[in-house]
C-alpha cells in the first residue's frame, strides 16, 4: 500500500512538471509565432491605418462605402491605397537577420521608424509595428512588431523593393488627385460658364430622372431643337474620373493667376455633395522666344490648365484628359 501510494506521488509530480513545461514552450512558441506575424489576411476587416514617422508627420486613412478617407477631410488616392493594402495583407518574413546585426538594426529602427497601427471597424487594435530601412540589396526591409525583442526582414512576394515608400506620412502624397470622380446616376448638374464666350455657356440639369439643357446666361437663345436622347449621359459618363497632373497649391504666381479672368468656370452638384467649382486657366503655349504658338486654324495652342477647385487647392491639368467635358452648348444638338 505505502509502495503504491509512492509511485502514485511520483506520477503525478512527473505529469504535473511535463504539463508546466509543455505549457511554457507553447506560451513561448505563441510569442515567438505573433511577433512573425505581421500580415492581415483578412483585409476587408482592416477599417482604420495610422501612420507616424519621427519628424512628427502623421497620417490617418479609413475606409468609407466606396473610398479611403484621409485626415477626415481628403480623398485618399486609390491606387496608393491599393499597394498599403496589398502590403498589410501579404507582408512575410523573408528571414532573421544575423545576431550580430540586431543591434545596429534595432537602434536604426528606433531612430529612423515609421510607426504603423491597424484596426478594425470596431476600434479593435489588429496589428501594431514599426518599418525600418532597407537592405543592402534592397529587396528587403526591417521591421519590428511592438513590443518583440526581434527585427526581421520583410517582403512582399512578386514586389522587389523597399516597403518603406508604401508608408507615406505626407499628406499631400496620399492625397487623391481627381478633381471630378462621380457616378452618372449621382450627377444632379453640371454648368460650364465661358466668360468670353458666353453664347457657348451651359448649364445642364436632372429634373425627375431626365436631364434639360438651357443657355446659362438668360438672355442668350435657346437651341431650336430638343436635347437629343442619350446625349447627355455621353457627356457626362466623362466626369467618372478626371485627375490632375499635380497639386500647385505653393506656385508662386497662384494668387496672381487667380486674379484673371478664366477661361471657363465648371460648376458640378452630385447628389448629397456640396456644389463644386473649378476655373480654369489655360497655359498659352509658346516658343522658346516667347511667341505665342498657333495650330493651323490660327488658334492658341493650350496643352494645359491651371485650375482652382474650389478656392481651396491650385492644380494642373491636361487638354488631353479635360478636353471631352469642356463642351459648347452647340456641341450637344
Amino acid at each position: 500500500m505505502k509502495k503504491t501510494l509512492i509511485l502514485l506521488i511520483l506520477f503525478l509530480a512527473i505529469g504535473g512538471a511535463t504539463m508546466y513545461l509543455t505549457t511554457k514552450k507553447d506560451t513561448k512558441t505563441t510569442i515567438l509565432t505573433e511577433e512573425r506575424n505581421f500580415a492581415v489576411e483578412d483585409i476587408e476587416s482592416v477599417h482604420k491605418i495610422f501612420i507616424a514617422d519621427r519628424n512628427g508627420k502623421s497620417v490617418t486613412l479609413e475606409r468609407k462605402a466606396n473610398y479611403w478617407q484621409l485626415n477626415k477631410k481628403h480623398r485618399a488616392n486609390p491606387n496608393a491605397i491599393s499597394n498599403l493594402l496589398n502590403t498589410i495583407q501579404k507582408l512575410k518574413i523573408k528571414y532573421t537577420p544575423p545576431k550580430a546585426a540586431v543591434k545596429n538594426i534595432i537602434n536604426d529602427i528606433a531612430t529612423n521608424n515609421i510607426k504603423v497601427e491597424i484596426y478594425n471597424k470596431s476600434g479593435a487594435q489588429l496589428k501594431v509595428y514599426y518599418v525600418g530601412g532597407v537592405t543592402n540589396d534592397e529587396f528587403g526591409t526591417y521591421m519590428i512588431k511592438e513590443d518583440a525583442e526581434a527585427p526581421f526582414v520583410t517582403y512582399v512576394p512578386g514586389f522587389e523593393g523597399s516597403l518603406r515608400v508604401r508608408y507615406m506620412t505626407d499628406e499631400i502624397n496620399w492625397r487623391d488627385k481627381a478633381i471630378f470622380a462621380e457616378r452618372l446616376p449621382n450627377i444632379e448638374a453640371v454648368s460650364i460658364e465661358y466668360p468670353k464666350q458666353k453664347n457657348k455657356s451651359f448649364k445642364l440639369e436632372k429634373t425627375d430622372g431626365r436631364y434639360t439643357l438651357g443657355p446659362y446666361y438668360d438672355n442668350s437663345p435657346k437651341a431650336k431643337k430638343e436635347l437629343p436622347k442619350g446625349v447627355a449621359e455621353k457627356y457626362l459618363v466623362g466626369f467618372e474620373r478626371l485627375v490632375a497632373e499635380n497639386f500647385m497649391n505653393d506656385y508662386e504666381k497662384k494668387d496672381s493667376i487667380q486674379q484673371l479672368l478664366p477661361f471657363s468656370i465648371i460648376r458640378f452638384k452630385a447628389h448629397n455633395e456640396k456644389e463644386k467649382i473649378v476655373k480654369l486657366h489655360p497655359i498659352i503655349k509658346r516658343s522658346k522666344a516667347g511667341q505665342i504658338l498657333l495650330d493651323d486654324e490660327g488658334r492658341q495652342i493650350v496643352e494645359k490648365y491651371h485650375a482652382d477647385v474650389d478656392g481651396a487647392d491650385f492644380m494642373l491639368i491636361q487638354q488631353l484628359v479635360f478636353g471631352k467635358i469642356l463642351w459648347g452648348y452647340d456641341n450637344f444638338q
